[in-house]
C-alpha cells in the first residue's frame, strides 16, 4: 500500500515473536506495560551490526544484518538516506558470499524499500524456486505484487504464508492489507488485532505500528473516536513517534479542530513533504490563503526534490497539481511515470483524477474502474468516482458514488462538498432513488468474515491442500489409538475467496445494474459462502440476485450458470422439486452444459429414487469427457454415495478417492475439496476405521481450517477413544462456527457420557431451539429434531409428527429410518419394523441403522433378527456411536444369554 517497507522489515525480523496479546483495541491500555525507547530496535541493531564489523570485517553476517537494521531505520522514519546505507552495507555482503541465500533475500528487502517493485518481484521469484518452504520470500513476493496490483498473485503468496507458519505476523499484516483493498474494514482490524496478539511486548515499535494501521484504517471509515484510542495506545509505546502524531492530526481534522492539527504536524522533526502538503490543505480550509499558498510553494519544492527518491510525495503532486497548482499536464506526467512502476489500486486513483483535472473524462472513468474494481471502500476513490462520471454525463453513477462515499465516511473531507452537490449530508439524506441504489441483495454484507488468524480467505487465503489421500488398501488402518494431533491453527475458521468475491461482485453490480452475468456472480458466491458457513440466510440472497439476474435473461445460454446454482439453492433449502425443476430447465436450454445432472441425481437421491438418481449420474460424462477432471469428480462424488447406500462401503471409499485426486487436480474451492476429505471420512468411520477416518477429517481441515463438519467429525472419533476433554473442544469448535443440531446434541451426550448433566441439559435445549428458528431452518432440521426427540425419548409424539412432516419432502432411506425410530419410540413397533424394512433395502452397512432395526425386532420379540441385526451393527464398526454401541453390545449379549463384554475403549466410556 503506501508504505509497505513495514511489513517487508516484519518479516525479516519478526517471524520468530509468537507471544500472546490482548486481541483488540479496548484491552490495548490495560495489558500493555511496555514504555518508550529513546533508541528503537532497529538503531540497536544497527549498532550491534556495526560492532560485529569492527570485530570481524570479513563477516558477512555482519554487513548482511546492518543493512537489514537499516532498512528497518528507512521504514521507521520514512528517511530515504537510510535506503543508500543499506545498500552500501549489502554490497559488502554480496562481496563476501554473493550466493549467501540469506544475503540475497536482504537485497530483495532493499529493493521494495526502494520502491523497485518488478526487480524485487523477479529476485523474490528466483529465491521463491531455490526455497519454496521460506516463508520470507512469500511475504516479499506478496508485497510487490500488491504494489504492482496483482492482488490474486499476493493472497496466493500470503496465504502459503499462513500456511507455512499460522499466525506469523508479517503474514497476518498482508492479509489486513488485502482485506482493506478488499473493501473489508472489519477483517483487516480482525487481522490486526492478531498480529497485535502475536508480537512480543517488547516490540515496541512494532506494536505502536500495528495500532497505527488501525488508527489509519478508523480515520479512513469514519471511526474517530476508535482511531484515537489506538493512537493514544500508540504514543504509549513510542511517545512522539512521527506515525502516530500523523494520525492524531488527521483525527484532529476529522474533528474540524484544525488549530489542534496545525500544532500536531509542527511537533513533527522532519520536515515530509506529506505533512506539508497536510499542513497546506488544513490552512486552506481555515482561509489563511496567503500561508497556504507558501506552504504550498514549499511543499512544492520539497516534493519535487524527491520525485525520483524511494520515499517520495508524488501521489500528493498529483493531487497538487490537478486540485490547486491548475497544472494538470505536470499532474499527468507525473502519473503515467507511477504507473510505469506500479500498479496499485492508489496509483490507478491518482491517474485517474490526474486525466479528470486534463478533462479526459472518458479515459478517467476508466482508470477509476480499475481502482474501484477490486472492491476498495475508500470515501476519496468514490468522491472522485462520483465527479468523474459527472462530468461523464452520468448523474445516476455520480449520485451512486457520493452516497458510497458518504456511507464509507460521513466525516471525510469530501463530505460537505458532496453536500453542496446532492443536497446530502449522509446516505440516508440522500435525495430519492440515490440510497435505495445501495440496497438489494448486493448490499454489502454485514455479517462478520470469518478470521483465521490466517484468512484474508481474505481471499484465497484459507488451508493448505495436501494431494496425499489416506490409504485405499481396506486393512491398512493404522493404530486407532495413535491420532494425529491437531494443530490449533487448523481450528479456526479462515476467510476464503468468497468474501472478496462477494464484496467485488457487490460493486460491480451497484456500478452496472443492467448486467445480468453481475448479478448471476453474486448469488454463486452467495451460495458458495452459504456452503462455507452454513449460514441458510445467504440461500435467500443468492436466490434473490438469482431471480434478478434471470429476470433479465432467462432463455439464452447466459442463463444457463444462474438457473444451476437456482437449483442447487433450492437443494439447499431441500426444495427437492423446484430444484429439479430448475436443473431440467438449464439442461433444456441446450448449452451442452452437463453439470445440472449432478442436481437432477442429488433430487432423486433425497427423494428416494436411487435408479432415477444413478441414470442422472451417468449421464455426467459423456465418452468424449471421461478423464476430465473437472467433471469426474462430480460423478465419482455422487456414485461413491449410491455404492454405500447398496452396501459396498469399500467401493464408496475407492470411488471417492478419486473424486478427490480428480477435485484437486480440478483446483476445487478449499471448502468444496474438505467436503470431500469428510465424505471420505464419514465412509471410513462406516467401515470401523477409525484412524483413516481422523485422518481425512484432519486433511479438511488442513486444506478448509475451521470446517465445522470436519471438527465434528474429529470430536467424535476422539470421543469414542476416550479423549473427552478434546472431543468436547472439538465439537464447540464445531458448533461455534454452524450450530447444527445434530452435532449439539451429539455434544449433550457427550456431557451426558461424561457425567456432567447440567452442561448436557444446556446442550439438548439449545438443539431443540435451533430446531424452531426461522421457517428454513424447520425444514432443514425435522428429520435431525425427530431423531433426537426419539433418541433422548423426549417430546414422542412431536418426534414422529417431524419425522412424517420429513417424509412429505423427501422418502430417502434416513427419512424411513427417522420414520421407524420415532414409531418404535412411539410404541408402534410393528409399523417400525415396516418403515425399518424401507430403510434397510438396499443393504446399507449403517451401524446406526441396523441398530436401530435391531432394537426394534427385538421389541417384538423376534430374537433371531434382533441378534443378527445387532451383530451386523458391531461387526461393521464396534464403536459406531457414544451410546448405543454399548447398548448393542449389551442387548446382544443379553438376547445370547452371555454376560456383557466391553472392549477396553467402551470399558472406559462404562467408567
Amino acid at each position: 500500500m503506501k508504505r509497505l517497507c513495514g511489513v517487508v522489515l516484519l518479516i525479516g525480523m519478526q517471524l520468530h515473536a509468537q507471544t500472546g496479546y490482548p486481541p483488540d483495541r479496548a484491552g490495548f491500555a490495560a495489558a500493555t506495560e511496555v514504555h518508550a525507547k529513546e533508541v528503537s530496535a532497529a538503531e540497536k541493531e544497527a549498532e550491534a551490526a556495526k560492532l560485529q564489523i569492527q570485530k570481524d570485517p570479513q563477516r558477512f553476517q555482519a554487513h548482511n544484518d546492518l543493512a537489514l537494521a537499516l532498512v528497518r531505520r528507512a521504514q521507521e522514519t520514512s528517511d530515504s538516506a537510510y535506503c543508500a546505507e543499506a545498500g552500501r552495507a549489502l554490497q559488502t555482503a554480496l562481496k563476501l558470499a554473493p550466493d549467501n541465500f540469506q544475503v540475497l533475500k536482504t537485497q530483495v528487502a532493499l529493493l521494495l524499500c526502494s520502491r523497485r517493485f518488478s526487480e524485487a518481484r523477479n529476485q523474490a521469484i528466483l529465491l521463491n524456486r531455490r526455497a519454496p518452504d521460506d516463508v520470507a520470500v512469500y511475504g516479499y513476493l506478496a508485497n510487490a505484487d500488491i504494489e504492482l496490483g496483482n492482488y490474486s498473485d499476493a493472497e496466493t503468496e500470503a496465504q502459503w504464508m499462513l500456511n507455512l507458519l499460522p499466525n506469523n505476523v508479517p503474514g497476518l499484516l498482508i492479509g489486513a492489507d488485502l482485506r482493506t483493498l478488499y473493501g473489508d474494514a472489519d477483517g483487516a482490524l480482525e487481522f490486526l488485532n492478531q498480529a497485535y496478539r502475536e508480537t512480543a511486548p517488547t516490540e515496541a515499535e512494532e506494536l505502536a505500528g500495528i495500532a497505527n494501521r488501525m488508527a489509519s484504517i478508523d480515520i479512513e471509515t469514519g471511526k474517530i473516536d476508535q482511531a484515537e484510542q489506538a493512537i493514544q495506545q500508540a504514543l504509549s509505546l513510542v511517545p512522539g513517534d512521527a506515525r502516530t502524531l500523523r494520525h492524531l492530526a488527521g483525527v484532529r481534522l476529522s474533528q474540524r479542530r484544525y488549530a489542534d492539527a496545525l500544532e500536531l504536524l509542527g511537533q513533527l522533526r522532519s520536515v515530509d513533504p506529506h505533512d506539508l502538503y497536510q499542513r497546506a490543505e488544513i490552512l486552506e480550509r481555515t482561509g489563511d490563503t496567503a500561508q497556504a499558498k507558501r506552504a504550498y510553494a514549499e511543499f512544492e519544492r520539497s516534493a519535487g526534490s524527491r520525485q525520483n527518491a524511494p520515499e517520495n510525495a508524488n501521489r500528493d503532486l498529483i493531487f497538487y497539481y490537478s486540485d490547486h497548482a491548475n497544472n494538470p499536464a505536470k499532474a499527468l506526467e507525473i502519473s503515467q511515470h507511477e504507473l510505469s512502476l506500479r500498479h496499485d489500486v492508489f496509483t490507478q486513483d491518482a491517474n485517474a483524477w490526474a486525466l479528470y483535472a486534463s478533462g479526459r473524462y472518458a479515459e478517467a472513468s476508466v482508470a477509476m474502474k480499475k481502482a474501484l474494481d477490486g472492491g476498495i471502500r475508500n470515501a476519496d476513490f468514490f468522491f472522485h468516482a462520483g465527479k468523474i462520471a459527472a462530468k461523464s454525463n452520468d448523474p445516476a453513477a455520480a449520485t451512486r458514488d457520493f452516497a458510497a462515499s458518504l456511507q464509507v465516511n460521513p466525516g471525510s473531507a469530501h463530505a460537505p462538498e458532496i453536500a453542496k452537490l446532492t443536497g446530502a449530508s449522509s446516505p440516508t439524506a440522500m435525495p430519492t432513488g440515490v440510497a435505495s441504489s445501495l440496497s438489494g441483495p448486493w448490499k454489502e454484507s454485514t455479517s462478520a468474515p470469518i478470521e483465521g488468524a490466517a484468512a484474508v480467505q481474505p481471499g484465497k487465503i484459507t488451508g493448505a491442500a495436501s494431494n496425499s489421500l489416506p490409504a485405499d488398501d481396506p486393512g491398512a488402518e493404522t493404530n486407532p489409538t495413535m491420532l494425529t494431533p491437531i494443530p490449533a491453527g487448523l481450528l479456526m475458521p479462515r476467510p476464503t475467496e468468497t468474501d472478496r468475491l462477494i464484496r467485488a461482485t457487490q460493486a460491480q453490480v451497484a456500478r452496472n445494474s443492467k448486467e445480468a452475468s453481475g448479478y448471476a456472480k453474486l448469488g454463486a458466491a452467495f451460495f458458495q459462502r452459504a456452503r462455507e458457513t452454513g449460514d441458510v440466510s445467504y440461500y435467500e440472497q443468492s436466490e434473490q440476485a438469482l431471480t434478478k439476474s434471470l429476470e433479465m435473461v432467462s432463455n439464452d445460454f447466459s442463463a444457463v450458470a444462474p438457473t444451476i446454482t437456482l437449483a442447487e439453492v433450492c437443494m439447499g433449502e431441500h426444495r427437492f422439486d423446484d430444484a429439479l425443476a430448475n436443473a431440467e430447465k438449464a439442461l433444456s436450454l441446450g448449452s451442452g452444459d452437463l453439470s445440472p445432472y449432478a442436481i437432477v441425481g442429488d433430487a432423486y437421491t433425497d427423494t428416494g429414487d436411487y435408479e432415477k438418481a444413478a441414470v442422472a449420474y451417468s449421464r455426467l460424462l459423456q465418452p468424449d469427457q471421461e478423464g476430465h477432471p473437472g467433471r469426474s469428480y462430480v460423478s465419482d462424488s455422487r456414485m461413491s454415495y449410491l455404492r454405500f447406500l447398496s452396501g459396498d462401503t469399500s467401493g464408496a471409499i475407492s470411488l471417492m478417492q478419486r473424486a478427490l485426486a480428480d477435485g484437486t487436480q480440478a483446483r476445487l474451492p478449499s471448502e468444496n475439496l474438505a467436503w470431500l476429505y469428510f465424505e471420505l471420512g464419514e465412509y471410513y468411520f462406516q467401515a470401523g476405521r477409525t484412524a483413516s477416518a481422523d485422518a481425512s477429517y484432519v486433511r479438511a481441515l488442513t486444506i478448509h481450517p475451521g470446517d465445522y463438519r470436519a471438527l465434528a467429525g474429529l470430536g467424535r472419533v476422539r470421543a469414542l477413544e476416550g479423549r473427552s476433554v478434546e472431543a468436547i473442544e472439538l465439537y464447540k469448535r464445531a458448533i461455534a462456527v454452524v450450530p447444527m443440531p445434530i452435532f449439539v446434541a451429539e455434544l449433550g451426550d457427550l456431557y451426558a457420557k461424561s457425567g456432567n448433566t447440567v452442561e448436557a441439559k444446556k446442550q439438548y435445549q439449545l438443539v431443540e431451539y435451533i430446531g424452531l428458528l426461522g421457517s428454513i431452518n424447520q425444514v432443514l432440521h425435522n428429520r435431525d429434531l425427530a431423531l433426537f426427540y426419539a433418541d433422548h425419548d423426549m417430546h414422542l409424539q412431536r418426534a414422529l409428527e417431524l419425522a412424517h412432516k420429513e417424509f412429505e419432502v423427501r422418502r430417502d432411506i434416513y427419512t424411513w429410518d427417522a420414520l421407524a425410530w420415532a414409531l418404535q419410540k412411539n410404541g408402534k413397533s410393528q409399523q417400525a419394523a415396516d418403515a425399518m424394512t424401507n430403510a434397510l433395502r438396499l443393504g446399507t452397512k449403517d451401524a446406526i441403522l441396523l441398530y436401530h432395526a435391531g432394537i426394534i425386532y427385538q421389541s417384538l420379540g423376534q430374537q433371531a433378527k434382533a441378534k443378527e441385526f445387532l451383530g451386523q451393527a458391531l461387526a461393521i464398526n464396534p464403536h459406531f456411536h457414544l451410546i448405543y454401541a454399548d447398548v448393542a453390545r449389551r442387548e446382544l449379549a443379553k438376547a445370547e444369554g452371555h454376560p456383557v463384554q466391553l472392549t477396553s475403549r467402551s470399558a472406559a466410556h462404562a467408567q
